[in-house]
């Protein structure tokens, strides 16, 4: 515990120590303290949880050592991922693939587009959780012989124990926000190349989001009610990239909104509003049966929410803006009735 109080020393005055608890008083603001703290220690694979006793700070230290990521299984499931993208994004201008394996090269702008969305989000919070000293695996794409999309999404795990609130709100929203901003240039380009036909019988209609209706106003303007928008490849992964933000948004559990969620309000706030919102999906579900699907999956992982080492910071100007940020977001890519089948 040395090198613990070498530096530790650089920022508190040390009033007791028992085995790897250390109570002490900063010198100067605790929460920017506390932050250049952990980012020393973070070097040395030694991080510390903190409560508070009125101007008492307790230090709890452990080493921690991330594993090392494993590059291979998040290639081969890119390149699994890359695929049956090909292969949906074939499908999707009926063209059948294994009649003819040339027809995957009809797929390409769908599979690119809807990579490129899902690994900037991921991205986006592999490199913010670098940013705050907190290891995470490199992401990992699901491969899914679906017909219509070829993937279930993608995901990376945080390998040790969030630092601060300020650092889930970080996390939280950043994946949210890179993912929707590439899905704004991809279904704009999609869109100008998108055609208007008739609408038919047993057709697949996408529910509309706020922002999609926005962008497909300003790029074909109005649409007669009497017909349908037949979405390029393009277009319909931005519609993609708009779901799956919205998806991620919901506040619930350990999802993005959850982060976030818990980050502005706490534990207790966080369990009760994801209780609430785990309830409300069910009678979204009368209008979309995926919404009992996803509503029995979030009850297995659970609506409870890790707490992070350090919850008492006071968060910054920054932090508000963020959720903010995210909740307009949610707003304008949430849509009750994502799919369902003209009658």
């Amino acid at each position: 515990m040395d090198e613990v109080i070498q530096y530790l020393e650089k920022y508190a005055s040390i009033v007791e120590i028992q085995d790897n608890i250390f109570t002490v008083i900063f010198h100067e603001n605790p929460d920017n303290s506390i932050r250049k703290l952990k980012k020393d220690l973070s070097k040395k694979d030694i991080i510390f949880r903190v409560t508070r006793e009125g101007d008492y700070y307790r230090l709890t230290f452990v080493e921690w050592k991330a594993p090392k990521n494993n590059i291979l299984v998040p290639l081969l499931l890119l390149l699994g991922t890359i695929f049956t993208t090909l292969v949906a994004g074939a499908l999707q201008q009926g063209y059948i693939p294994w009649k003819n394996w040339s027809y995957l090269a009809k797929g390409v702008p769908f599979s690119f587009s809807v990579i490129l969305v899902l690994g900037t989000h991921e991205l986006a919070h592999f490199l913010t959780s670098k940013k705050n000293g907190i290891a995470a695996t490199l992401p990992y794409f699901i491969p899914f012989p679906n017909p219509l999309i070829g993937t279930m999404g993608a995901f990376i795990r945080v390998k040790a124990p969030l630092s601060d609130r300020k650092a889930l709100l970080e996390i939280g929203s950043s994946g949210p926000i890179a993912g929707f901003i590439m899905s704004i240039p991809l279904s704009i380009i999609g869109l100008l190349h998108s055609k208007i036909g008739e609408i038919r019988e047993g057709m697949i209609s996408l529910g509309t989001p706020v922002i999609f209706q926005i962008l497909s106003r300003l790029c074909l303007g109005k649409i007669p009610e009497s017909s349908s928008l037949i979405l390029h490849p393009m277009a319909f992964a931005g519609w993609l990239g708009f779901f799956v933000t919205s998806l991620n948004l919901i506040p619930i559990g350990q999802l993005d909104g959850g982060h976030i969620l818990f980050g502005i309000l706490g534990k207790k706030y966080h369990n009760i509003f994801s209780r609430i919102l785990l309830l409300a999906l069910v009678p979204l579900g009368f209008l979309w049966s995926g919404w009992w699907m996803w509503a029995i999956l979030l009850l297995i992982l659970g609506t409870r929410h890790p707490e992070p080492l350090y919850t008492e910071e006071k968060l910054s100007t920054s932090g508000y803006i963020l959720a903010m940020l995210s909740m307009l977001i949610f707003g304008l890519t949430f849509t009750p009735t994502p799919i369902r089948v003209v009658p």
